[in-house]
């Protein structure tokens, strides 16, 4: 007599999912996995918990994902592409002048962080975790380099006669940290504000945020039109003999 439960499992190890049912799961470690990213960090991270969190084999999850590094890499090509795709729109639809598209551009970066916090610290902030072996989602990745990008469209306002420095990459660089500082200090200030009767100490750092006279769309609005005035006043020129 053939063993039943033989039968079923067996059944149950050779059927295959959809295309579409695939992806779909995939979406749903993706998504999870970007959550318990930020919740564990990179050293409290682990497949084991990942699986537990979406009630899956962690055999399973090895279909998908082969380590905690490769999962890092799949989360972030997915919202690099977003963000990719997202400037290129801006890109596509800008009527004005080349610094103008480039504050567009920076506060697309604000927008973007506050749409999805989680997603933007994986991009920008949480590091890789090591590994002893390039899997296929590293073999296949091709970098965004999306400072490149930014420079490029500064280089144009500086051949353009726009911005008078002339060192793009680095007005690239040094914009990107500012801006960098400026949506974690907005999303401070955004989660006091929307917290209600949030209390806090001296020894909470984070009570300052919520303590001042301007609220934190003044805030965002204040630092793009500071990057504005630095872009195109003349006298904030920094020379290269000012830093060389």
């Amino acid at each position: 007599m053939v063993n039943q439960k033989t039968v079923k499992t067996n059944v149950n190890k050779t059927r295959s999912r959809s295309p579409e049912k695939k992806a779909q799961q995939f979406e749903r470690i993706i998504e999870a996995g970007k959550q318990l990213f930020q919740e564990q960090g990179r050293e409290g991270f682990s497949l084991r918990g990942l699986a537990k969190m979406l009630d899956m084999n962690q055999n399973n999850l090895y279909n998908y994902v082969e380590s905690k590094r490769e999962l890092w890499i799949a989360i972030r090509k997915k919202f690099f592409e977003q963000y990719r795709d997202e400037n290129r729109e801006i890109v596509k639809n800008h009527d004005g002048s080349t610094v103008d598209l480039l504050l567009d551009l920076f506060e697309h970066f604000f927008k973007f962080a506050e749409e999805d916090y989680t997603a933007f610290t994986m991009m920008h902030m949480i590091p890789s975790p090591p590994s002893d072996k390039i899997g296929l989602f590293e073999k296949q990745y091709k970098p965004f380099n999306f400072l490149d990008g930014t420079t490029k469209v500064i280089q144009k306002a500086i051949n353009e006669g726009e911005i008078k420095e002339n060192n793009a990459a680095l007005l690239s660089f040094f914009i990107y940290s500012l801006v960098l500082g400026a949506t974690i200090v907005e999303r401070i200030m955004r989660s006091v504000e929307e917290t209600n009767n949030y209390k806090g100490t001296d020894a909470d750092e984070n009570i300052q945020f919520g303590t001042q006279p301007f609220t934190s769309k003044e805030f965002r609005k204040y630092v793009l039109r500071k990057i504005q005035l630095g872009l195109t006043d003349p006298n904030l020129i920094v020379e290269e003999e000012d830093y060389k």
